[in-house]
């Protein structure tokens, strides 16, 4: 592996946890796009499972993603925080009628702000992890 890592539990946790957190992003930010990605052919998540289905599978991929930091130990538990703010954010649309997708996009706009705050504690988490493992 480069640099002389290694594949351990904590680092497996990591990947598991950043790939829920992908998978629940990209699930939700499709759901605003339902009519307009019908409408246009076009093939998504959300456009396949509708609306109300891919919010659920986005709050609990959030909710999976913050378990799986947990085993991770100091500073990822710490981290495993940041996605009740996501699932606060998405919650709100869980039984959303597909004809009414696009008001999800208040959501979304919520996740890119949620997206400066919690890039901004993970980068002192991990500045705060450099510093006292180096």
């Amino acid at each position: 592996m480069l640099a002389g890592g290694a594949f351990t539990p904590a680092l497996w946790a990591i990947l598991v946890a950043f790939f829920l957190w992908g998978v629940a992003s990209h699930a939700f930010g499709a759901v605003q796009d339902i009519v307009a990605d019908r409408e246009g052919g076009i093939s998504s998540i959300a456009t396949v499972l509708g609306g109300a289905v891919t919010v659920r599978i986005a709050v609990l991929a959030y909710a999976a993603a913050g378990v799986a930091m947990l085993f991770t130990g100091l500073p990822g538990i710490i981290a495993a925080v940041l996605v009740i703010p996501y699932i606060l954010s998405t919650a709100p649309f869980w039984s959303i009628r597909d004809e009414d997708a696009e008001q999800a996009n208040r959501g979304w706009r919520r996740f890119l702000g949620l997206n400066f705050l919690s890039g901004f504690v993970v980068t002192m988490l991990l500045i705060a992890y450099w510093l006292t493992n180096a």
